[in-house]
């Protein structure tokens, strides 16, 4: 009786190939790439590259988001074909095999089918795992011999994790079988549909669900609501898109249906018709395209433009080759500045560098919470979320002028003694200043444009300007306010940058860098004090970077995957479902060609609908993109932008591709 079982198994995949082909296939693709992750995770070659614990962290996080959308994808797909195969599955129930019999042979198809796809993914990872490493390395500039290497944790987890999820899938299948009756089975997908109700307020929540995160997208400025809405803003569209194509677009059609002009000619009638009762079945598929196509775009187009942006990245984060950073806690310095210049600038001449460009400058900044002119030190008395946290950096004019060339001199006039002016991105309209119990007298207000602002973290930010007679005196009373209610200290630290730029190699600029930090060390500085060097954390911000960009391409190409698959079992689907209606359609009178014409023209609309939305979502996310781009170091919004256009363009060309295909598919399905 097994064997019985075992033929049936096999028979009904080799039968349903049309179906089971594509779903094998995404398997062995999906798993290979769960493998891929974990193997290059747990290389013993990744230890060796700077900024290991990054590149692990990002790493592990693909194999996590592989994982979820791996269970995700195949229970999708898995639905669509039991779906296609209920009648089959009810012949069987009618010539007199029980649930039980069927239960067996829908467990050994669930074997063979995972035993494929998981031996077939694991092989073909182990295969192309060097080939990977090899690529990871070359886009993380790491030059290093890469030796085979079999990941055996990658395989039981691998097994662990697809063999749990292709035991789901059965016990779905089988609770699907379990709880229908055989005519129901025997009708299949073919179930007759009474016409959609409008449902106005699910409409309306979908529309207000996604005004609210194109509000959030669009308006959001501070860059700490950026983290913190970014999510919600997701979430949203998420929520909205799925409202929306299940009610909002059922509503449209029924305003179409009510335009007699529109709705009773013979290229619209059978259209909208069929649209109209194909969305309340289709609307979770189409708003699932649409979502991923979404996360396609804007993941890639983010990773690339970040990656072929490093070099912007890197020399926004370090402005020049070496800044030196002295902390104390004393406005009274501990070394002499213009000396400590003097012997970094004669120890770059020693290493046989030119020096094209310097500069000194020193401040002090805290985080407040402004409210009118009062400015609140954050010492858990008053009650703040990080959204309104201000960067108030207390600094005199000369140092201000030497931070950012490209402030002009003339429009920062000195403030009168005993006052300060202040230069803030958003408009300043008190007239004085309280802090720490003190009042000062505002002489002139600036707005602050520079884009090479280092110091304004916040949106919102604070420049105050003033002699050092007035900074000393608030820099003592900040000391003196002692600790915060939580046993922290609230002192903010006397900064004192030099920085320097020369010319170089990339070892001759890190030989460079090494002498200095050796006669920095040399001195007898008992403050807290470090350098930094551009070149040295050059290949850190590579393996960041191009660790993101990796997992980028890598989740893009699987949801890419996901989309197309859903695309095609969604057009199988309907061809099955729209034969008898094609059949009846012609014997009403309509012709083969205007009945081919109606249908396709059908398809074209629901096809491209979920990409013009996906558009609508990046066009609409592109501000808060911009600003997420913008704390990762990226403000090239042109190179941005650019790459969020090919991306666009190349997905758009495999999107008409795969309905090209798909579309065959169909034709064939309803033909016959």
């Amino acid at each position: 009786m097994s064997n019985l079982y075992l033929r049936l198994a096999k028979t009904n995949i080799r039968n349903n190939r049309q179906l089971y082909l594509p779903y094998l296939i995404s398997g062995i693709v999906t798993v290979a790439m769960f493998y891929l992750m974990i193997f290059i995770n747990n290389n013993p070659g990744m230890k060796t590259i700077p900024g290991a614990a990054n590149l692990k962290m990002i790493m592990s996080m693909g194999v996590g988001i592989i994982a979820i959308f791996a269970c995700i994808f195949i229970f999708y797909t898995n639905s669509f074909i039991i779906k296609n195969r209920k009648k089959e599955i009810g012949v069987y129930n009618i010539l007199g095999m029980e649930k039980r019999h069927i239960a067996k042979v829908l467990g050994q198809e669930t074997f063979f089918v995972a035993v494929i796809a998981i031996a077939g993914g694991v092989l073909s990872g182990i295969v192309f795992s060097k080939l990977i490493l090899m690529l990871l390395y070359r886009m993380l500039g790491f030059q290093e011999s890469v030796s085979f290497y079999v990941a055996k944790a990658g395989i039981e987890y691998t097994i662990l994790v697809f063999g749990f999820v292709y035991v789901l899938t059965l016990l779905y299948n089988l609770l699907q079988i379990r709880l229908a009756n055989p005519i129901e089975l025997l009708r299949g997908g073919n179930v007759g549909e009474k016409e959609p109700k409008t449902k106005v307020l699910m409409a309306i929540a979908g529309i207000t669900c996604l005004t609210v995160a194109y509000y959030i997208a669009i308006t959001t400025e501070n860059p700490m609501e950026v983290l913190t809405k970014f999510f919600l803003a997701v979430l949203l569209v998420i929520i909205g898109t799925y409202l929306l194509f299940t009610a909002g677009s059922i509503a449209i059609l029924k305003m179409l249906r009510k335009n007699k002009k529109f709705y009773y000619n013979k290229k619209h009638f059978a259209a909208v018709s069929g649209m109209l009762y194909r969305m309340k079945q289709n609307a979770a598929g189409l708003a699932s395209i649409c979502v991923l196509s979404t996360m396609v775009l804007v993941m890639i187009s983010m990773t690339v433009s970040m990656f072929a942006g490093v070099d912007d990245e890197l020399k926004a984060c370090y402005p020049y080759e070496v800044n030196y950073m002295d902390r104390s806690e004393t406005m009274d310095p501990t070394v002499d500045v213009q000396e400590l210049y003097q012997k970094m600038a004669d120890t770059i001449q020693a290493q046989g560098r030119e020096i094209t460009d310097s500069e000194v400058y020193s401040y002090f900044q805290i985080f407040m919470t402004v409210k009118g002119s009062e400015f609140l030190p954050l010492d858990g008395s008053v009650d703040v979320s990080a959204t309104d946290m201000t960067g108030v950096t207390f600094i005199t004019r000369e140092s201000l002028l030497a931070s950012d060339r490209s402030l002009k001199a003339s429009e920062m006039p000195e403030p009168e003694a005993g006052k300060v002016n202040i230069y803030s991105k958003t408009p300043y309209n008190q007239s004085t200043i309280q802090l720490y119990g003190q009042t000062y007298a505002v002489d002139q207000t600036f707005s602050y444009e520079s884009e090479n602002d280092s110091f304004m973290v916040l949106d919102g930010s604070i420049y105050v300007v003033a002699d050092e007679s007035v900074l000393r005196q608030i820099f003592d009373l900040q000391k003196a306010a002692g600790m915060n209610a939580d046993g922290s200290s609230m002192l903010s630290m006397y900064q004192t940058e030099i920085s320097f730029e020369y010319d170089g190699t990339k070892e001759e600029k890190l030989a460079c860098a090494e002498a200095l930090s050796k006669a920095m060390e040399s001195g007898e500085n008992t403050h807290t004090s470090y350098l930094e060097s551009r070149t040295e954390n050059e290949k850190d911000f590579y393996v960041l970077y191009g660790g993101l960009f990796f997992l980028g391409l890598f989740l893009g190409i699987m949801f890419l995957m996901v989309t197309v698959m859903i695309i095609f079992y969604k057009q199988i689907s309907e061809g099955y479902d729209d034969r008898e209606r094609y059949i009846i359609m012609e014997k009403v009178g309509m012709s083969h060609a205007e009945v081919k014409a109606t249908i396709q023209s059908q398809i074209r609309i629901v096809f491209f609908l979920p990409l013009v939305m996906a558009a609508i979502h990046v066009a609409a996310a592109f501000p808060m993109i911009r600003r997420l781009l913008a704390m990762l170091n990226l403000t090239n919004v042109p190179l941005f932008v650019t790459c969020l256009v090919v991306t666009i363009l190349i997905f758009t060309a495999i999107y008409y591709l795969v309905f090209r295909i798909t579309s065959k598919a169909y034709d064939k399905i309803v033909s016959k």
